[in-house]
């Protein structure tokens, strides 16, 4: 039952680490202020993120689903989608916050990234092993 809740996890907070990047890889191109420059520098990271982010985060995401399956790194895997589901989350109530169209509707949509960031955490501290048994 534990492997399924740890997968069930790591599907919950990849929409808001997917919301995240897209948002910061845009602030980067806006932030160039100028339609040539937003489509270089969308074109600069996407020349970067196709063979290289694209790769690595569906590594990491499988390393971390897989890490989820067996008992003496169950805890490892739960801090990394607590951690990812944080930072994510971070990211984005910065963005919403800091919008001058901000309401409260656009708020369950970190529900998700909240409920899987409690289940890394619970799996970080009754997974993790004891200093006694090292």
């Amino acid at each position: 039952m534990r492997p399924l809740l740890h997968l069930l996890s790591v599907l919950l907070v990849l929409p808001g680490v997917i919301f995240a990047v897209a948002f910061i890889i845009l602030g980067r191109a806006i932030a160039t202020q100028s339609i040539i420059g937003v489509f270089g520098q969308l074109l600069a990271d996407a020349v970067w993120v196709i063979p290289w982010g694209l790769l690595t985060s569906c590594a990491v995401v499988l390393l971390i689903a897989l890490g989820g399956m067996f008992v003496q790194t169950r805890w490892l895997a739960g801090s990394c989608v607590a951690a990812l589901g944080i930072i994510s989350m971070g990211v984005l109530l910065a963005l919403i916050v800091g919008h001058s169209n901000f309401s409260l509707d656009q708020l369950p949509f970190l529900l998700l990234g909240v409920v899987a960031s409690v289940i890394g955490l619970w799996f970080l501290f009754t997974e993790r092993p004891s200093a006694q048994s090292a």
